[in-house]
């Protein structure tokens, strides 16, 4: 009976795949070699998803790609980088004559001779469902080669390649295409066709369009090409390569009858499953593109601005159309390329959206910089029953009134953050954020930078006699930082919790001796929320609020200004709060306390509490993030955003 049930559960492709989510691919090998039964189950999953990029082990890379021969027909999934996908290509061969190169190969694709061409047979790859290529390093390219001891054109294009490679594959539906040079207009029209024939594409990716001076041919052919079931369509614009020069000019060379018929959709029927749309917007492109367009995307949701070198009359001309045509609109995703100080034009715009009924869930804004401080106030009451997700990235200037505003009246809010490494200005007053209460109790992720000012007295409060009494600033703004602690112990939901302390640094008020360059930034960098991360000593009469965030059971992580170069934290957070840590917050994965290092730490020399803290709470990261990094780790909060959508 167990047989009989074990043979049900490897028979059914769907338990197969499932069991595979919970198993790395060393795992999925070893299985295989139980018997020939699971080995024929499992095979193919393990070619399921196959990655051959220069970002892994060169030796690596290209044994995988030797041994793929007839598990070809395996591969769903691929990742490729364009030296590997040239030696691929360059080796599939025919069945009947192993000499001879594959019988379907179109013939505008150039045929290479023997010395470009790995001691392999290939077949081809006609089962993918998802693409990722990138046509982009020529070094690397170059050393793959001398790897695999072939010779490589100079320089590989590999546009050709990856045109029949899509050709290969009808059943493509999500392709991602990196670095992609358009140097002629043939290049265009040969990657259109591509593209046309597949029937049931749903999200596709290009980075990059040529130039500005020229995006509106590639942009307009891209999205003419494409079939009706397209549901997310970013073409970003990239650099361009030293001494590129464009030739979109058709002419008699680009030798279309061999290609063969570009067909084209109508520039008049609507696009209705189209919900994700990015449109570079720079001071050359033509706005009646756009709002030709956006007449045709009707369910629109997802719409990503590529602000470069943008004007603001092209965004308030912009705004009308996107009213009136996309009324579905809930994630804007705003991007610059430098800061251009129309932040208040486009922060006006989003106001606008859908006055009648709001459906703005998601903003995300890079190079933020807010102009007229009510600004950010008015978008936020427009959209406030629906706001869920704001991100502000490499935010210079950002009013507190605004983000009191998401705070207090947001009441849906899951999500803020409000990143800058940089500039001081990113940052909210803690009067602005205890005046009123939150509502946000669904709140997930916190991020921000704040500053709660300074006391009278210079001396730490841990090191204060606790007979001395306070002055009334001083009383004034433990006041202030008691309602604020309070405020975040109250959001129990959250997951993330990053919050940075501002601190003013007068030079004047530091002796000449002391100073040095860079004072101000090391300052700053040990700024710290008082008492925050202590129980206290009820003994010593000395205050402590750790137990305020006592409710936030689901915190997974918590950055910012919690790390042990503070004076503070380091003599505070001892046994007795690394314990309470572990008791209180069981899920917690990261805690930036100490400096980054290469490899996380599995012992701390020294430190006895922090090493108990590793033991009881196994796989946590103690790690602060590289020098450079946002709170989140991540260099880019942005580089990851069409995650969601390829």
């Amino acid at each position: 009976m167990q047989h009989s049930a074990s043979s049900i559960f490897f028979q059914t492709p769907e338990l197969r795949v499932r069991l595979s989510t919970f198993l790395t691919k060393k795992s999925i090998a070893r299985l295989a070699k139980t018997c020939h039964r699971l080995r024929n189950s499992f095979v193919p999953l393990l070619w399921r998803d196959l990655e051959l990029t220069v970002d892994k082990k060169v030796e690596t890379s290209l044994q995988e790609l030797v041994n793929l021969g007839r598990r070809a027909k395996f591969v769903s999934s691929l990742v490729i980088s364009r030296g590997y996908l040239i030696m691929y290509i360059n080796g599939l061969r025919d069945d009947a004559d192993p000499t001879a190169f594959l019988i379907g190969r179109p013939p505008w694709l150039p045929v290479p001779d023997s010395e470009y061409c790995l001691p392999a047979k290939f077949y081809p790859m006609n089962r993918l469902t998802r693409l990722e290529c990138s046509l982009n390093g020529e070094p690397l390219d170059l050393y793959v080669a001398r790897v695999a001891g072939v010779e490589i054109q100079y320089p590989p294009q590999g546009l050709a390649q990856l045109c029949w490679l899509i050709q290969l594959n009808p059943g493509l539906t999500h392709v991602s295409l990196r670095s992609v040079y358009f140097r002629s207009s043939l290049e265009v029209r040969s990657l259109a066709r591509a593209i046309n024939s597949l029937d049931h594409l749903s999200r596709l990716r290009i980075d990059s369009i040529p130039s500005r001076d020229n995006w509106r041919h590639v942009y307009w052919t891209m999205f003419l090409c494409c079939s009706p079931s397209l549901e997310s369509l970013v073409i970003e614009v990239g650099g361009v390569p030293k001494g590129f020069v464009p030739q979109l000019t058709p002419g008699p060379e680009d030798l279309d009858v061999m290609l063969g018929p570009l067909r084209l959709y109508s520039d008049t029927e609507p696009r209705p499953n189209l919900r994700h749309l990015v449109l570079p917007m720079s001071t050359k492109a033509d706005m009646s593109l756009y709002f030709h367009i956006l007449r045709l995307c009707p369910r629109l949701q997802r719409l990503d601005l590529e602000l470069l070198g943008c004007r603001e009359e092209d965004i308030r001309a912009i705004g009308p159309w996107i009213q009136q045509h996309c009324p579905e609109i809930s994630t804007v995703r705003i991007r610059q390329g430098q800061r251009l100080h129309i932040e208040d034009v486009v922060l006006e715009l989003l106001a606008g959206l859908n006055t009648s009924w709001s459906t703005l869930q998601t903003i995300h804004y890079e190079k933020f910089v807010e102009g007229v401080p009510r600004s950010m106030v008015n978008m936020v009451y427009q959209h406030h029953r629906t706001l869920r997700d704001v991100r502000l990235t490499d935010a210079r200037t950002v009013y507190s009134s605004g983000i009191r505003a998401l705070l207090t009246i947001c009441a849906g809010l899951e999500r803020l953050e409000i990143v800058n490494d940089e500039g001081p200005t990113g940052r909210a007053d803690i009067e602005d954020l205890v005046a009123q209460p939150w509502v946000c109790h669904g709140l997930r992720v916190l991020q921000m930078r704040v500053i709660w000012g300074d006391f009278e007295d210079r001396c730490p409060y841990y090191l204060q006699d606790p007979n001395t009494g306070l002055s009334p600033k001083d009383y004034a703004r433990w006041v202030l930082l008691e309602k604020f602690y309070f405020q975040v112990g109250s959001m129990t939901k959250l997951e993330v919790l990053g919050l940075k302390a501002y601190l003013e640094v007068n030079i004047e008020d530091i002796p000449d001796y002391e100073l040095y360059n860079g004072i101000e930034d090391d300052m700053r960098d040990k700024a710290s929320f008082p008492q925050l991360l202590t129980l206290g000593n009820e003994a010593a009469d000395r205050v402590g609020y750790l137990n305020y965030l006592c409710r936030l059971k689901n915190l997974r992580e918590l950055r910012g200004s919690v790390h042990l170069v503070s004076e503070e934290i380091e003599e505070t957070f001892r046994q007795r709060e690394v314990e309470w840590v572990a008791r209180h917050w069981p899920r917690l994965k990261v805690i930036e306390l100490i400096q980054y290092q290469a490899a996380k730490p599995k012992r701390i020399k020294g430190n006895i509490h922090l090493n108990w803290l590793m033991k009881h709470l196994p796989g946590i990261d103690i790690r602060r993030p590289p020098t450079g990094y946002a709170m989140t780790g991540c260099k880019d909060s942005f580089q990851d955003h069409y995650d969601d959508y390829l």
